[in-house]
């Protein structure tokens, strides 16, 4: 026997009113989440103003100062070296973006009844130390 289409599968849809009339109506599931198609923010992200337009223009502007000013202090052997492994730490998760973390799983396959046993016995060793 296949898999259920996702049309018999889907849960039960509740209509809730948008807050603003535009938008109409936002669709949901019985759990409350958005359905394909639906979003929370429909218009989308608000538009900057002219003063944070202008700081971020004079946060750019400073940029080439601020990579002139790391490299000097890389460059300072008076500047210690934690710092110094901070500061490349910074810039390379800048440039680069941070590492992924690597996860190792391993699993025991057992059966159902042997894992059931085991979480009975961790159960009664909890009892026994909490009574």
């Amino acid at each position: 026997m296949g898999p259920k289409c996702r049309q018999e599968i889907m849960p039960e849809v509740l209509e809730i009113p948008a807050e603003t009339p535009e938008n109409g109506i936002i669709r949901r599931d019985e759990r409350g989440q958005y359905l394909p198609g639906q979003s929370g923010n429909p218009s989308g992200h608000p538009k900057r103003t002219w003063e944070q337009q202008e700081a971020l223009e004079e946060i750019r502007n400073l940029a080439p100062t601020a990579a002139e000013k790391l490299k000097t202090m890389l460059e300072d052997k008076q500047v210690p070296a934690v710092v110094k492994v901070r500061l490349i730490e910074i810039i390379l998760e800048r440039t680069f973006g941070k590492p992924e973390a690597a996860v190792k799983l391993t699993t025991v396959s057992q059966s159902v009844e042997a894992a059931q046993e085991r979480i009975e016995a961790i159960v009664s060793r909890i009892k026994i130390h909490h009574e």
